[in-house]
């Protein structure tokens, strides 16, 4: 009984010490998230309304009141970076085949339409194709893009770092990953280009919030992009978002298409919603 005793209070006096450490500080502002205090970003160009993931999307994601174009990227065979989700075209488009394995000439073959499992029910124009990156930079130069990284490879980061700097984006394009691994490395090799949080990094930092620590947290990003709620478990709250901001960590959270939950999450005082229909966030009075 007296160990146990023991033992719980040095855990305490601990538990106490780490609480009246100084923790690392604020991450740097970076002109990104200078724009304004709320974001309305269109999930994969807006999927909903447009087939994702496209230069019509995006089009039409910035119309209907989008802030930030999100979106993924793929490396082709002839090492073009393109705009698509999936590994795989077999179920956005007309064709089939991993992006990996064809070239851009291959994969402009083909017709894009809504993800055949997510919006399987709604019909696209003839004539969308899958888009390079850099379509979406000429035709959108002065826009904003949180671009994921899907592959866990380097060499998609080495030709997306080089494709940012050339149209001197730098200041414009937050990227992020799944994969922390992924993010180190384009930190390493692209340090102009700002990134936000790995899925591990988020976890880290999330755990630490939870039991107040949250200051003794030292980024490697700016942003984080998270659920609302990861195998049944709530991520977003007030602490969370409380500690997020102590260390100047912008919080978005994906993917939300209600109208009710997006005003909760507004009320709790997120960065921005991840929505497919920026055109509801967007009439929502904030």
């Amino acid at each position: 009984m007296h160990k146990s005793f023991y033992i719980v209070l040095c855990l305490l006096l601990v538990y106490g010490m780490l609480l009246m450490l100084p923790g690392y500080g604020r991450v740097q502002s970076i002109p990104f998230y200078q724009h304004q205090g709320f974001n309305n970003i269109a999930h994969g160009t807006g999927r909903e309304l447009m087939p994702g993931n496209t230069l019509e999307g995006a089009f039409n994601a910035v119309a209907v009141g989008a802030d930030i174009i999100e979106l993924d990227v793929h490396l082709t065979l002839d090492k073009i970076v393109v705009v698509r989700h999936d590994a795989t075209i077999d179920a956005t488009t007309n064709g089939s085949g991993w992006i990996a394995d064809m070239t851009l000439a291959e994969l402009e073959a083909y017709d894009v339409g809504f993800h055949e499992t997510d919006y399987g029910d709604k019909l696209a124009a003839d004539g969308i194709r899958i888009p390079t990156l850099e379509s979406l930079f000429v035709a959108l130069p002065d826009k904003r893009f949180l671009i994921e990284l899907k592959p866990d490879d380097i060499e998609t980061g080495i030709q997306l770092c080089q494709l940012v700097l050339a149209y001197g984006l730098s200041d414009q394009v937050v990227v992020g990953s799944f994969y922390s691994s992924v993010l180190e490395d384009f930190r390493q090799g692209c340090p102009e280009v700002p990134t936000s949080l790995g899925e591990e990094e988020v976890l880290t930092f999330v755990l630490l919030s939870w039991i107040g620590l949250g200051h003794l947290y030292k980024p490697p990003g700016y942003s984080m992009q998270l659920p609302f709620e990861y195998y049944g478990v709530e991520l977003i709250s007030r602490p969370l978002i409380r500690a997020a901001n102590e260390l100047n960590l912008v919080v978005d959270v994906w993917t939300v298409n209600d109208s009710q939950e997006m005003l909760k999450l507004i009320e709790l005082g997120v960065g921005g919603i991840i929505t497919d229909r920026p055109d509801i966030l967007h009439a929502i009075d904030i």
